[in-house]
This record gives structure tokens, C-alpha cells and sequence, in this order.
């Protein structure tokens, strides 16, 4: 009876979908070492979310590897000049310019 289980789910269009998805890495995970605060910054996008004061709806968030220091910013789009406006405001005035992976 189980593996009649285990069979019906495999061929199962609605079971599949809805699925945990299996995110196990294709390499052992590495941390980041970042030289000293405020040096290395992660950004990504996160949304949509249910619409706020604005219409805004999506998120733009920047992290600093070395002192995990969070900064955001809610959107109303996600565009090219949203996250330059983040970078230059919350980052580049507060702790200065970024410098690629030179030292």
C-alpha cells in the first residue's frame, strides 16, 4: 500500500506542483569573509508584497557581509534608479564609496 502511495505522487500533476521544493546545495556552502565593515554588500529584491501606502509593493534590500547590517527600502517598481537611489542615500553617504574586489 505504500509504494501504491509513493507512486500515485510521483505521477500526480497537482502533487508535484505542490511539492517541496528539494534546495539542497550542488556544493558544500562556503562563507563570505568580508575584510572589514561596510566593505562587501549583498543586495536583492523581495516582493511582490500585499500593496502598502504608495503602491508599494516590492523591496529592496541591502545587507553588509562583515557587520550584518541591514538597510531598506520599499518600491513601488523595481527599476534601475530605485536601486541607485538606495546605493547612493543609504550606503555610499553613510560608509563611503564601494570598491570592487581591488583592495
Amino acid at each position: 500500500m505504500h509504494q501504491n502511495a509513493v507512486d500515485f505522487v510521483r505521477k500526480c500533476d497537482k502533487c508535484q506542483r505542490n511539492a517541496n521544493i528539494s534546495r539542497r546545495p550542488l556544493e558544500p556552502l562556503t562563507s563570505i569573509t568580508a575584510p572589514w565593515p561596510f566593505a562587501q554588500w549583498g543586495m536583492d529584491f523581495i516582493g511582490p508584497l500585499p500593496v502598502a501606502t504608495g503602491q508599494k509593493k516590492y523591496l529592496i534590500v541591502a545587507v553588509d557581509y562583515f557587520t550584518k547590517c541591514v538597510e531598506a527600502e520599499p518600491l513601488a517598481t523595481i527599476t534601475y534608479k530605485n536601486a541607485k537611489s538606495l546605493i547612493w542615500k543609504s550606503i555610499i553617504c553613510r560608509f563611503g564609496v564601494l570598491k570592487d574586489n581591488s583592495i
